[in-house]
């Protein structure tokens, strides 16, 4: 067997190494859909990225298996500040985790990240995050026949097989419901939304207003932040990394599927939906400049509306406005719009495996699970 050394990433040529190692691995994979290079380029800038803020937020090293000159796998070792002060915690967070189907390299990389997390003084690692609940996280377990919606991850079955050999164990496990969207779980949801109203006739939904789309970000990041405090792996996302994530799904939104819930005119509440544009970046490979003929007719015809498929990616309610029944009338007016658009299926992700009044209103919808992504954990203090 071939000699394989993992060493960190240093210079421009071993960052695309880094870079380009999955279109080596998933080359004949019909599933996967190719990354935008230039978006995980920037999510990997410490120097630039919000996520990092310069390092007082989160710092990280890569770490590649070289067979010669060839990449066989790839790692990021993740210490986000900002989650382990907020959670009082000390752990470090693995991602961009890519191998080939050796166990011995992939419990070289991972070998790696807790060698690295050791030197700064963590209890434990755990992921794959890329590189936080913020963004894509997870290792798919269950569900391999289908792409991947906007914002999730895909990874061969044996992935699960290499980290568990590595001696990490399920922390916790995320689940992708998906529901037709039709007449009968807007009937559903509408009663349950009338009964709200009628308790509450002060609540009304509306959808996001792009001329304003700054104020919008700054509605939805007090809402996020204040909704998802106590969730499992919350981190509060700085003004700066929500404008930085906003920047970039703002061409991606439909502004009637991103619709907030207010009181009185206060907004209390908002549901995100997007289409699922992995069709589209599908035909990029990577790059708009790879298939500019594509890139150009997408560019210039493609609408929402084309998208046979959405993805509802998050819903939040303050607090205090909690137990009212918002979460059922944003999810009835979100499902309305979706009907008049003409989208044909929802993907309900992630959604913790221990959240059963999510899991139960899904349901309601004819959701099935047909997804689970894992979050792996293992403790390295006593080693």
């Amino acid at each position: 067997m071939k000699s394989v050394v993992v060493r960190p990433v240093r210079g421009r040529w071993e960052l695309s190494s880094f870079i380009n190692l999955p279109w080596r691995l998933y080359s004949a994979d019909p599933v996967w859909i190719p990354p935008l290079k230039a978006s995980v380029r920037a999510l990997l800038d410490q120097r630039h990225h919000s996520f990092y803020a310069g390092g007082s937020a989160a710092e990280r090293e890569l770490f590649v298996a070289w067979d010669g000159r060839h990449a066989v796998g790839r790692i990021a070792a993740i210490l986000n500040h900002s989650y382990n002060d907020f959670a009082g915690d000390r752990v470090c967070f693995f991602g961009f985790f890519e191998c080939i189907d050796r166990s011995d390299i992939a419990e070289s990389l991972l070998s790696a990240v807790e060698a690295w997390a050791c030197s700064r003084g963590v209890r434990a690692v755990l992921g794959p995050m890329n590189p936080s609940t913020n963004y894509e996280c997870g290792l798919l377990v269950e569900g391999f026949t289908r792409p991947p919606t906007v914002m999730m991850t895909y990874n061969p079955p044996y992935y699960s097989r290499l980290i568990e050999r590595a001696g990490y164990a399920k922390e916790k496990d995320l689940y992708a419901y998906i529901s037709p969207v039709h007449d009968a779980s807007l009937e559903r949801m509408s009663r349950l939304a009338e009964r709200t109203l009628r308790r509450n006739p002060g609540i009304t939904t509306r959808g996001a207003n792009l001329k304003d789309f700054s104020g919008e970000v700054q509605r939805v990041q007090e809402i996020y932040n204040s909704a998802w405090e106590r969730n499992w792996g919350f981190v509060p996302m700085s003004d700066l990394e929500i404008a930085a994530l906003a920047k970039e799904l703002k061409p991606l939104v439909e502004p009637e599927l991103l619709r907030f819930a207010e009181i009185d005119g206060e907004p209390v509440g908002f549901i995100l939906t997007l289409p699922d544009w992995n069709p589209i970046l599908r035909d990029f490979d990577g790059s708009p400049w790879r298939h500019p003929l594509k890139a150009l007719k997408h560019l210039t015809r493609t609408k929402a509306e084309d998208m046979e498929g959405m993805r509802f990616i998050t819903l939040g309610v303050k607090e205090a406005y909690r137990k009212r029944g918002i979460e059922g009338a944003l999810m009835a007016e979100g499902l309305r719009k979706s009907l008049e658009i003409g989208f044909d299926w929802c993907e309900y992700s992630w959604i913790l495996e221990d959240n059963e009044l999510t899991k139960r209103t899904v349901r309601l919808m004819d959701g099935e699970l047909y997804k689970v992504y894992r979050i792996y954990g293992k403790n390295v203090d006593g080693r």
